[in-house]
């Protein structure tokens, strides 16, 4: 049976699994005013200080479901009612202070905030400017960073708080990483989502609807096998399940060629382009670089473009743990070439709403990659892919790789390709830590992770990536922007 990691996860796949029943139901829009009553029955609450609270919340959540604010570009909004239970002030005195008589606190603060009241610290917030100050001078950490989940995960310094002491995003800064989504402590920060226009299509029997999944999953269901989530989605009606990693195999021996041809034509640089989180901090943040970023697409769309070059009518859902994938055509000016995107939840709750059993379930056969393409899933995974296709390929070329775990390590390398310090050098960047595994819709975050990976990495039918993709050689499918 499915275990939830925490309460999060349960309330979020309690409206995913209700709007989907809803929807295959053909009752969706009757019976959205009760569905707060339904999953949040009372009289007592469970989660907030009020069933009335509690039903608020799930209101906004199924909002979400919808599509949410249509008049806001950003793929990640907050949930005004579910956000209102954090500290707002940065900077606290705690019990440690004692009140000492050096004062290296008051001293090393700008704005004169601190003043003493017997014999105690005491912060004046509204003088206080959050510098960090006090909390660096006092010698028994007494003054605490009580820096809001969502400030503090965000690694683009996209949050703020307004005057109501809700967190406000900035879309110019959010990168869609969905760091504020996964650490927000209250599931008060939530992605936009197509999950009642997928039901839709599965409840009107689109016959040519593929389901494309992500590598990361290999890490997300541990009650059933790989197999047996195949054969539910062709159940609920997909007419074929395809790996996105055999896309990620195309995209390996596409990304190396180019790299050979960049280095060939006297260029440093490469950055990969797969994480749409670390393609759009490039435009943002580094918009000198923009032509150094690869021309390949995604696995995502080269595996959307492979199935669309044998079924010309074919509609494309993708399946993963990433929120800025939902956003990754805009960032190209592309158009339709993935119809619809779901996370792990949100699938997941498509699957429960239909009473599917899948742990009785015969498997279904997914042997379409290399354990190369199924190992983009974690952080090094697309270098290890390119390096062996440069030793096959190439091994005459020299070169060096940088891979960058979370945008924090992105940012460093990037400064350096901007002053000019790598030379022909391929960098890799992963806006998540630790790779696709821990992307912030996923519904495991296990220490065995990369042991479940790997797992299914070595289980690949195909031995290396020229294996994978020697079927295509008589195929003209395009892999550049």
């Amino acid at each position: 049976m499915r275990t939830f990691e925490n309460q999060v996860q349960k309330v979020k796949n309690d409206v995913y699994r209700k709007v989907s029943e809803y929807c295959f139901d053909d009752s969706l829009v009757n019976k959205l005013p009760i569905i707060a009553e339904e999953l949040n029955e009372g009289p007592n609450p469970t989660l907030r200080c009020c069933v009335y609270h509690e039903r608020a919340v799930t209101n906004e959540r199924i909002h979400m479901c919808l599509g949410g604010d249509k008049n806001n570009p950003n793929l990640i909004e907050v949930l005004p009612a579910a956000c209102d239970q954090c500290t707002v002030n940065r900077y606290a005195v705690n019990e440690s202070c004692r009140g000492c008589i050096a004062h290296r606190c008051k001293q090393s603060c700008p704005v004169d905030a601190i003043s003493f009241i017997n014999n105690r610290a005491i912060i004046d917030y509204d003088q206080c400017i959050e510098c960090g100050k006090c909390h660096k001078a006092c010698p028994y950490n007494a003054i605490s960073d009580v820096m809001r989940p969502c400030i503090k995960a965000c690694p683009t310094k996209a949050i703020s708080v307004d005057m109501n002491k809700k967190a406000i995003i900035d879309e110019t800064k959010c990168i869609s990483c969905g760091a504020c989504v996964y650490r927000c402590p209250f599931g008060a920060i939530q992605d936009k989502s197509q999950i009642t226009e997928v039901v839709k299509q599965l409840k009107n029997h689109h016959h040519n609807l593929y389901g494309i999944i992500a590598p990361a999953i290999a890490t997300q269901f541990d009650y059933v096998n790989l197999g047996q989530v195949v054969s539910a989605l062709k159940i609920i009606g997909f007419k074929d399940v395809v790996e996105v990693a055999l896309g990620a195999d195309l995209v390996a021996y596409h990304e190396a060629e180019e790299f050979v041809e960049k280095m060939n034509e006297g260029a440093n640089i490469l950055t990969t382009s797969c994480c749409p989180g670390f393609v759009k901090y490039i435009q943002q943040e580094f918009p000198m670089l923009v032509d150094s970023m690869s021309t390949t697409v995604s696995p995502m769309i080269a595996t959307a473009r492979m199935i669309k070059s044998v079924d010309k009518e074919a509609s494309i859902v993708f399946i993963g743990p990433c929120i800025a994938k939902k956003g990754e055509e805009h960032l190209w000016g592309l158009h339709k070439e993935i119809d619809y995107v779901l996370t792990f939840e949100e699938l997941t709750g498509i699957i429960e709403s239909r009473d599917i059993d899948m742990t009785s379930l015969d498997s279904s056969p997914l042997n379409n990659a290399s354990p190369y393409g199924r190992g983009f899933a974690k952080t090094s995974g697309v270098t290890n892919a390119l390096n062996a296709i440069m030793e096959e390929k190439h091994p005459e070329i020299e070169y060096d790789t940088v891979v960058c775990n979370g945008i924090d390590e992105c940012k460093k390398a990037l400064t350096l390709a901007k002053l000019g310090k790598l030379q022909n050098t391929f960098i890799e960047g992963m806006a998540c830590v630790g790779g696709c595994i821990k992307g912030p819709a996923t519904m495991h975050y296990g220490n065995d992770d990369t042991k479940k990976l790997s797992s299914y990495c070595k289980n690949a039918l195909e031995v290396s990536t020229l294996d994978a993709i020697r079927i295509f050689d008589d195929m003209a499918i395009n892999l550049s922007r």
